[in-house]
This record gives structure tokens, C-alpha cells and sequence, in this order.
């Protein structure tokens, strides 16, 4: 029976914790900060957002960008980092990526850096089907002309980790508050048993 509630309750979370409606190409273009085609490279799941949220960090290395044009030596790599909520099963919408697998990614501005969710038409590029590929490009196309004065942008001065620094210093603060709450359990024990051997020698003595 323990496990039927356990199972109702992993449903509920995932139903009611990401109930949410997939926007059109069109829409999620428009909305998006980056969209782009990338292969994860790096997995990081050891990151808190500024609620002490966990948070998945994955480093993609991309092969094709539709909302960025890249410096125009072909020789150059690029990189970027998305932030995505601890997975689904936890409440939090999360996307989960595997190492070495590539993806269409629509990632979005937040106050730690670029998160995409489950909610996003992020997808593993073998399940995004051709019409897709073409409608971003096409819409790719067109943000590119309308929007000449972005063209040479650099990458790392736009969405990739752009406030790395500050997360850092906020996982910082944690592991300090963290290593003073030891201290502070550390001495309740030691003066709890020091209470504790006193009342036993004080009973003794009473005999």
C-alpha cells in the first residue's frame, strides 16, 4: 500500500508540479534567448539557484546558433552554459541531457544565466522533426536582417555565463553558512553530553 501512495504522489508531483502548455515555433522563437544546436560536453549537478534551489548546469558546445552569428573563423569553438530546475520528479520542471548527445535548445534569461525546462521546446535533435529545423531557420533568417546591429556580437559577452561570478559568490555564502551550522550542532552535542556525564556522576554521588 506504501507503494501505491508513493506512486500517486510521483504522478501528482509531475502532473500538477509541470502542468504546462508547449508554445508554437513562431511563439518560442520570439520569446526565446538563445536557441540554438549544441552537444552536451559537461555535466554539473552541484549548483544552487538564489533560493538554494539545486540546479543541473550543462555545457553545451554548439554547432549551430539561430539567434547569434559567431565570430567568422570556422576554426573557433563555442560554448555556452544552461541552467535547468532539478528534475521533474522533484517539482521543478527540469530538462534532463545526457553527456555526448546533441540538442535544439530554447533557453531564456534568468538571474543566474540561460535555464530551459521540460515546459521549453527543448528537445533531443533526433525526436525535432525537419519542419522545425526549417521554420527556426527561416525565422533565423529573418531576425537576422531585422536585427543587423547584433550580427558580430560576441557570444561570451551575451548568454553564456553571464552571471557566473555572482552564482559563485552565492555558493560561497552557502558552504559558509553551512560549515557554521556544523559548528553550531558540533557544540549543542558536546555541551548535551557534558550535561548528560554530569547528571550520571551527580546520581552516582547520591548513592
Amino acid at each position: 500500500m506504501k507503494y501505491f501512495f508513493t506512486f500517486i504522489f510521483l504522478i501528482s508531483t509531475f502532473t500538477f508540479g509541470c502542468s504546462c502548455a508547449q508554445s508554437s515555433i513562431n511563439e518560442s522563437f520570439n520569446k526565446a534567448d538563445a536557441i540554438f544546436i549544441g552537444k552536451v560536453i559537461a555535466v554539473d549537478k552541484s549548483k544552487y539557484d538564489f533560493s538554494s534551489n539545486p540546479v543541473y548546469t550543462y555545457t553545451f558546445e554548439i554547432t549551430k546558433d539561430f539567434k547569434r552569428k559567431h565570430p567568422k573563423n570556422k576554426s573557433d569553438k563555442f560554448y555556452t552554459t544552461i541552467y535547468t530546475p532539478l528534475s521533474y520528479t522533484g517539482g521543478g520542471c527540469g530538462s534532463t541531457f545526457s553527456l555526448n548527445e546533441t540538442y535544439l535548445v530554447y533557453g531564456y534569461r534568468s538571474e543566474i544565466g540561460t535555464i530551459t525546462n521540460i515546459c521549453t521546446r527543448t528537445s533531443d535533435l533526433k525526436f525535432v522533426e525537419k519542419i522545425e529545423i526549417d521554420s527556426v531557420q527561416l525565422l533565423s533568417n529573418q531576425f537576422f536582417k531585422e536585427k543587423k546591429e547584433i550580427v558580430d556580437i560576441d557570444i561570451y559577452n551575451d548568454y553564456s555565463d553571464h552571471n557566473n561570478e555572482l552564482l559563485s559568490e552565492y555558493e560561497n555564502e552557502i558552504l559558509k553558512l553551512k560549515s557554521v551550522h556544523k559548528i553550531y550542532i558540533i557544540l549543542i552535542c558536546s555541551l548535551a553530553l557534558i550535561l548528560i556525564i554530569s547528571l550520571f556522576f551527580n546520581f552516582r554521588k547520591r548513592k
